[in-house]
């Protein structure tokens, strides 16, 4: 776990973290000569039960509060250190709008330098601290007095440092792997280390990482977890130190993520739920600000989505542009500071990256998103996923890129989804596509009343061929007209007869109310035997068109019919006559009385039916 320090310039931050674990967090000489701490330190503590405990030791004055951001992003609880000789100070209360701000959730204030003050002006200073804590978001939050010159309180403060430390736990070490750096330096003999808190996933020593921004990729050579070098795998919550093979110092910065391939894009856009502070002016359009979030710190343009600014005190969706990119993620905090004078004046968290300024006639659209997003229940956020999706879809893999989560986390989430009928899959794994459920019950009534409506016009055919749902799904990517066809058959709502496709209630043979017409139709072309008959402008096309389906009739030429009874009939005789050693066709004219050119009819339809086969110039009966 990481405790970070908060708390105005010269309260004792860094004398107290090093009376805590013994190691000076101070490691440049101008903050040694300065006595003030510039850059961020970091040290640790051992803990009972053999883990760590590990310090981010935090710049107070107010010059270095982009530092002090970089180093709280990471930090699991704070250690907000107050001088009893002083009280809280303007950093005091920037430091925990801060905190509160990137989310840090509980902590411990010591109140140091108890040898300077008598117990009059540590009551005094004491209740301030209480007062203050009361109105904000960490009200029961222990205060202990202390002395990092006389050892006064400090077994009490260990004792609280570890009992927040174990009840708070480790993070979660699974999902994909994320650092943000925060220190580059060059080693001599190993070459450019870069170094930060893992924020989520494992790495180990030959993973492959990639750089961002930059997208360079890199193979870990070796790692330093919390200081340890024989440790098999760094995890989230980690101090870890890579020296990655190939990396130059120009390559990377403070700010930089290093993460697993693929996971982390890199964005000059994004949507977020912002907050005001209750003492700072509102957010005005396009109001130019400082962009913390990570370790990254960029200039940014402020674009409210509702209205033109978002009062003090207040809670709204805010579109930032970025002047520079930056790697972030959904859910990621971050933190604004005004253009000049450089002060804190707001906060809040990352709810999509990557997205367009919204126009104010599409803004109550984009707020009824963002509210969705704002949730942070997995389910309805992927919903609007899918939504933003369309009718193409998205793969899993895709979708888990968007929200940032593993696909097999994403996976089963849409498992459930599938199940209630929110959405619907095709294919599995990681490469699975997904479309949203209303878009393919959409797809499914489409395909239902396109079927209907072709049996009222064709109501003697047997269904619509397997290639028309193509055709009457044309707006609709053709994994959804497979998955929709799959979909109606297993359910029952369609029927497959064959090369057709019906509805169940659709019969399968002729309607009663039209056989007479059909058998008068019939009668008519049998009676013209062999040679055929070509139906005249008065019949139903769609009654002929239908019975051709069925192969009641068969075509010898276009618009020539004759009856499969007949066709039957001839290829029995020819068979009886000629089939013994095959037939060519001068044969088969002698033998039927016809032209070449009508034996010729024949004999291509006996193919195309498969009763015969040819080789060279002779045909041979396959049916006996």
């Amino acid at each position: 776990m990481i405790i970070g320090t908060a708390g105005h310039i010269d309260h004792g931050k860094s004398q107290l973290v090093k009376y805590l674990t013994g190691t000076d967090p101070d490691r440049l000489k101008e903050e040694k000569e300065r006595g003030i701490t510039i850059e961020l330190g970091y040290v640790f503590m051992s803990l009972p039960d053999g883990g760590l405990l590990s310090f981010i030791d935090v710049p107070g004055h107010e010059n270095f509060i982009r530092q002090m951001v970089a180093g709280t992003a990471t930090v699991d609880c704070f250690l907000l250190v107050v001088a009893a000789d002083e009280g809280i100070m303007p950093q005091t209360r920037e430091h925990l709008d801060i905190l509160r701000l990137l989310g840090v959730q509980r902590g411990v204030v010591a109140l140091t330098k108890c040898d300077l003050a008598d117990p009059e002006m540590q009551d005094l200073v004491e209740i301030e601290i209480v007062e203050l804590l009361k109105g904000s978001e960490f009200p029961e939050t222990p205060v202990y007095r202390v002395s990092s010159l006389t050892g006064q309180g400090m077994d009490h403060l260990r004792d609280g440092l570890v009992e927040m430390a174990l009840s708070t736990g480790r993070r979660y070490s699974g999902g994909r792997f994320r650092l943000d750096v925060d220190r580059v330096f060059i080693l001599e003999g190993f070459g450019t280390i870069v170094a930060g808190t893992a924020v989520s996933g494992s790495v180990r020593p030959g993973q492959e990482v990639e750089i961002q921004p930059g997208g360079g990729r890199y193979r870990v050579r070796e790692f330093r977890v919390n200081t340890k070098k024989d440790v098999p795998v760094g995890c989230a919550g980690d101090r870890i130190s890579l020296n990655l093979a190939g990396l130059r110092k120009e390559d990377v910065s403070r700010g930089s993520c290093v993460a697993e391939p693929g996971y982390v894009q890199v964005r000059n856009s994004l949507d977020t739920s912002l907050t005001m502070l209750a003492a700072a002016e509102p957010i005005k359009r396009y109001q130019r600000v400082r962009f913390h979030t990570g370790t990254a710190e960029v200039m940014a343009r402020a674009i409210p989505v509702e209205g033109d600014m978002i009062a003090p005190g207040t809670t709204g969706f805010a579109h930032f542009q970025l002047e520079s990119p930056v790697a972030a993620l959904p859910d990621d905090r971050f933190v604004i500071r005004s253009y000049s004078p450089v002060i804190t004046i707001g906060g809040g968290r990352i709810l999509e990256t990557g997205t367009r300024k919204v126009r104010r006639k599409y803004s109550e659209e984009r707020v009824t998103h963002l509210e969705v997003l704002e949730t942070g229940d997995p389910e309805s956020i992927l919903g609007e996923v899918l939504s933003d999706a369309g009718r193409e879809g998205i793969t899993v893999s895709g979708a888990a890129a968007v929200m940032s989560r593993s696909s097999e986390e994403v996976l089963e989430i849409l498992e459930g989804m599938v199940l209630t009928g929110s959405a619907a899959m095709a294919g599995s794994g990681s490469s699975a596509r997904v479309v949203d459920g209303g878009i393919f019950r959409e797809a499914c009534r489409v395909l239902e009343e396109g079927i209907s409506d072709y049996h009222r016009r064709n109501p003697v055919s047997p269904g619509v061929m397997l290639s028309e749902p193509t055709r009457i799904l044309g707006r609709y990517p053709q994994w959804i007209v497979r998955t929709v066809i799959d979909h109606l058959t297993e359910s029952g709502r369609l029927q497959k007869r064959g090369d057709r496709l019906s509805v169940p209630e659709h019969p399968e043979g002729i309607p009663q109310e039209h056989r007479r017409e059909v058998e008068s139709l019939l009668e008519r072309i049998a009676a013209a035997g062999p040679r055929g008959m070509e139906v005249d402008s008065r019949t139903d096309p769609s009654l002929v068109r239908a019975l051709l389906e069925r192969e009641m009739l068969l075509e010898l030429s276009e618009g020539l019919l004759v009856t499969s009874g007949t066709a039957r009939e001839l290829m029995e005789r020819v068979r009886d006559g000629l089939g013994g050693e095959g037939f060519s066709l001068a044969e088969l004219r002698d033998f039927m009385g016809v032209s070449r050119k009508d034996a010729l009819r024949w004999a291509e339809l006996f193919d195309g039916r498969g009763w015969t086969t040819r080789r060279k110039d002779r045909r041979y009966f396959r049916v006996t």
